[in-house]
């Protein structure tokens, strides 16, 4: 079938195809689906969690092993398990303030979405009824345990859908050569004396998947918990997977020569002397050690909250006093030279502003990955003077620890239906993310602040400028509430994860002299293209890749990457050249290295924009083959069979795509058409369904612009491309009535 060249421009939209308009109910998936704060009806079984247990039924807290069992065993497991996060995942308050608003406002029912992750046992157990003799937390005896031992190795199957989404069995010791389960608590002789039947039972090849992982760390909101629509969250998993980290996706800036998973970051093999399971000494890390800082502190596990400080410096994060700009003529100074002196003429009295690039380095997931309405990262920038004076500072902690209302930050605003932010995590009420700042992996920003050189030219002739990156692991609003429902003073660590010094002092030229190897100014004016690339500014993002590139001329990758700059402004140009620009780009990369897959997958892209399909298509079915798991490869290759009407070969891209992600939005946009095209109206209705059910809310963009409405101070945060100065307005904190409920 050969569509029209019309009918394909109605249905292309964006890189994507357009799900013709239906009329009836949203979904069939769900009989909830009404408007935002709708309270839905009662959850039976499991719900709202997507949990399952193997045969449909409860299973009774007593089949559950405490730890102590495993203890005996595997005491160094066991000895980092204790002070984990998972450990303490139940109990600590930080979370559970937040679970109890949902307990108090709707319901015990509701709080298994949020109890199949942090109290597993007590939902699988049947404890979070309204008809348990326990309506408040502790809900059992092991809930102390948190994710206990046998919950995790216990789970047989892990899906992609959202919140709890895996499926777990009665816990067993030993099982049978087929992986039938063996139930009974087991003595150690008899375990020793057939480990490899432990083994089967407790250690199957999906604890070592990072899908195992994913279940608990890529979220949804479903219409039970919310009585509207799914509504996605965080998914640590799928910016892992889109990230270099996993070698499955050829997109990366930065590529990397192996692959490292969930486990290779959060656990790391360590030494052991106590431990059966331990091969040559070692065994792999239960500390999980992430970002948390405040369980372990609550709990007095101080060598926990050291282990972690030590986690977060380790050069995940890089900070660049990159460059200053002139406010009067926009003129660059810089690069600027690190921890070194920088000659250059700074007029006394002018306007200068510090452009700091900020680059996530080797972290798989966005910073920050989780719960990003509650973490609070920052940049800390500091001007000066010679006298010692202190010229200009933004990000600072003012005396009752609360962040400066104007700092450059990485969080999310969470909104509920009336546009009131959602200040205790209350992901039931979330209808709108109207500001999100977290950096993806391998991925950069540029924090612009501009400040006034001193008029005095004595004091101007010297200016000391200090950037840092600064983390804490709840916003200081937060933590007092925290600490006043539980009659604390915590104080929680604030660590810094990246620091960067240089010095400006007076002289005849603008811009400094390198003192750096060239590759390594590459790497910085590449750091500072893809922030730019990051902030839609891809005029000047062209132009820094170029630099980049003309420094290191062996790296392809600048090329490809200022290619991607200038066929992004192919949109706003009304002479069409960006794309021979972009084209040219990619030939030159392609010279350097042939095979090299981000350079293929871009020129094909740019060959279906010239209006070559057929040409792009081959070279899509080839990085298709090659990258199976890349779904922008299949997402591309579908839009570019569909327009070329080979309708079945484009379904099934889409359908790699769900394979993928199967809450995917835009793949259900896709098939429904693809579906209906070929006759298989069933399966159009149900990825019709999955569309709406997984799309982006069609009224969170109104319920944002109320927001910025009515606090317009944070209006300036909605730009990419911002500048905070002292004249910046003070983004208030808001909290009480001006607050989602908590009531």
């Amino acid at each position: 079938m050969k569509f029209s060249s019309w009918v394909i421009s109605l249905l292309l939209l964006a890189g994507g195809l357009a799900v013709p308009l239906f009329s009836g109910a949203a979904t069939n998936e769900s009989s909830l689906v009404g408007r935002p704060g709708t309270i839905p009806e009662r959850p039976e079984g499991f719900l709202p969690s997507n949990v399952r247990t193997v045969d449909g039924q409860l299973i009774p807290v007593e089949q559950f092993f405490p730890a102590a069992r495993c203890q005996r065993c595997h005491q160094d497991t066991h000895a980092a398990w204790s002070m984990s996060l998972h450990r303490n995942a139940a109990r600590e308050p930080f979370y559970r303030e937040s679970a109890d608003i949902l307990l108090r406002t709707r319901g015990i029912e509701f709080t298994r979405h949020c109890e199949s992750c942090h109290t597993p046992i007590a939902l699988l157990s049947g404890a979070l009824d309204n008809k348990a003799a326990k309506q408040e937390a502790p809900f059992t005896h092991l809930d102390d345990e948190g994710v206990t031992c046998s919950v995790c190795h216990s789970i047989v199957d892990a899906r992609l859908d959202g919140t709890g989404s895996f499926t777990i069995r009665r816990p067993a010791l030993l099982a049978e050569e087929d992986g039938t389960p063996i139930f009974g608590d087991f003595t150690d002789e008899q375990i020793l004396a057939n480990v490899p039947a432990h083994k089967r039972a407790v250690m199957r090849p999906l604890l070592r998947q990072p899908e195992f992982c994913s279940t608990c760390h890529k979220v949804d909101a479903p219409p039970s918990l919310n009585g509207y629509k799914r509504i996605r969250g965080f998914s640590a998993y799928d910016e892992w997977q889109q990230s270099g980290m996993s070698k499955e996706s050829i997109t990366p800036f930065y590529r990397r020569d192996t692959r490292i998973d969930c486990r290779g970051c959060h656990m790391p093999k360590i030494p052991s002397s106590n431990d059966r399971a331990a091969k040559k000494g070692v065994i792999a890390s239960h500390q999980w050690l992430g970002a948390n800082t405040a369980a372990p502190l609550f709990y007095g596990q101080h060598s926990q909250v050291e282990e972690t400080i030590k986690f977060l410096k380790m050069d995940h994060v890089s900070v660049d006093l990159f460059a200053l700009r002139r406010e009067s003529n926009g003129e660059m100074i810089g690069p600027l030279n690190r921890n070194a002196s920088n000659e250059v003429s700074l007029r006394p009295g002018e306007e200068v502003s510090a452009e700091i690039v900020v680059r996530s380095r080797s972290i798989g997931h966005s910073l920050a990955p989780e719960v990003r309405d509650l973490y609070e990262i920052w940049v800390e920038f500091k001007a000066i003077g010679a006298d010692g004076q202190t010229v200009f500072h933004s990000g600072f902690l003012k005396p009752d620890k609360m962040l400066d209302e104007q700092a450059h930050t990485y969080k999310a605003i969470l909104l509920d239906a009336e546009s009131r932010p959602i200040t205790r995590h209350q992901i039931w009420l979330m209808s709108a993310i109207p500001y999100s700042t977290a950096i993806p992996p391998g991925r950069a920003d540029v924090a612009r602040l501009r400040f006034r050189v001193p008029e005095s030219p004595a004091t101007a002739a010297s200016l000391k400028l200090e950037a840092r990156v600064f983390y804490r692991r709840f916003t200081q609003e937060y933590t007092n509430y925290v600490n006043s429902r539980q009659h604390r003073e915590l104080v929680l660590p604030v660590v810094m994860m990246a620091e960067a010094k240089t010095q400006i002092s007076s002289g005849p030229v603008s811009t400094p002299t390198a003192t750096e190897p060239a590759e390594r100014q590459a790497q910085r004016w590449n750091d500072y293209g893809i922030a730019l690339l990051e902030q839609a500014q891809y005029g000047p993002a062209a132009e820094a890749f170029r630099r980049a590139s003309s420094l290191n001329p062996r790296d392809p990758d600048p090329l490809i990457s200022a290619a991607i700059a200038e066929f992004r402004t192919e949109r706003f140009g009304p002479e069409l050249t960006q794309l021979q620009k972009a084209a040219d780009l990619l030939e030159q990369a392609l010279k350097l290295d042939s095979t090299l897959p981000r350079a293929r997958f871009y020129k094909a892209v740019v060959l279906r924009a010239a209006g070559n399909e057929k040409d792009a298509a081959t070279m899509l079915r080839t990085l298709a083959t090659e990258f199976p798991r890349d779904r922008t490869v299949q997402r591309e290759l579908g839009s570019t069979l569909y327009a070329m009407g080979q309708i079945a070969e484009a379904r099934a891209a889409f359908e790699a795509v769900v394979g993928i992600d199967p809450t995917d939005a835009n793949a259900y946009q896709n098939l429904a058409p693809l579906f209906a095209a070929e006759g298989l109206l069933a399966e159009s209705n149900r990825a019709r369904n999955l569309y709406f059910l997984w799309r982006d809310d069609p009224l969170a963009a109104g319920i944002s612009t109320r927001f910025f409405a009515a606090y317009p101070q944070w209006n300036d945060e909605r730009i990419l491309a911002h500048t905070h100065d002292l004249n910046s307005a003070a983004r208030p904190v808001l909290t009480g009535d001006q607050a989602a409920s908590t009531r």
